[in-house]
């Protein structure tokens, strides 16, 4: 019989008290997650992630006169940091790929059900329970794979995604390419659907899995992950 998998640990950082109560009710019953503390400043959100060491952050972008992405650039010089769901006012095709970029798991605008929160927190349960899984299984896993873009995009589709994966924002893409703001979110639209995604967050971190030499009007030429 196999041990009961302990409940993923969540440290909750917002500056409202009825934000934050609002999200224990949401997550008090839920018995795969365990809320281990809560922060509403910069300062003691870092505080309590070292004292308390959660596997994941639920993080206000705005915490007063501060912004929480702040905590972000501090995670990063960090080894094992926790993960973090950046949960936000802001729209996320102005901030999401930026929170990305600097290393949040996922973006989550507040005006969203709070059913996409907890779907997300389920995705990032699953991929440290496969994480652990694989540490103790195989003590010298490979590392995971270079991936060629993906067959069924349109040429302009291709080009919109490497342009995701070099972190450039819509309106960049849209100069770079000559089009509209309008027609890029039409093309991330059709991207996230092709690939099974949920927001451009996500469609951005699955951008950088993919490596290539193919340049926007470019022929593709996939990389071999091997020396020639």
């Amino acid at each position: 019989m196999s041990a009961p998998v302990a409940p993923t640990r969540l440290l909750i950082v917002d500056d409202h008290e009825s934000v934050r109560a609002g999200l224990r009710f949401l997550l008090c019953g839920e018995p795969d997650f365990q809320i281990v503390g809560e922060a509403s400043s910069v300062a003691s959100a870092l505080r309590a992630i070292d004292e308390l060491t959660p596997d994941v952050v639920l993080l206000d972008f705005g915490l007063g006169a501060e912004n929480g992405d702040v905590v972000l650039d501090v995670l990063a010089t960090r080894p094992n940091p926790p993960r973090v769901v950046m949960l936000s006012m802001e729209d996320e095709r102005v901030v999401g790929q930026e929170m990305a970029r600097r290393g949040a798991a996922d973006y989550i605008m507040k005006e969203e059900p709070t059913a996409e929160i907890l779907a997300a927190l389920q995705r990032i349960r699953a991929a440290l329970l496969a994480s652990a899984r694989t540490s103790t299984n195989a003590p010298a896993a490979p590392a995971r794979p270079a991936q060629t873009l993906p067959p069924g995009l349109t040429k302009r589709e291709r080009e919109v995604l490497l342009l995701v994966k070099s972190g450039l924002p819509s309106k960049s893409i849209a100069r770079q390419l000559n089009i509209s703001d309008k027609t890029v979110d039409v093309h991330k639209h059709q991207l996230r659907r092709k690939l099974g995604l949920r927001s451009d967050l996500q469609l951005a971190r699955h951008a950088a899995l993919f490596v290539t030499d193919e340049t926007p009007g470019g022929q593709a030429k996939p990389r071999s992950s091997r020396s020639r």
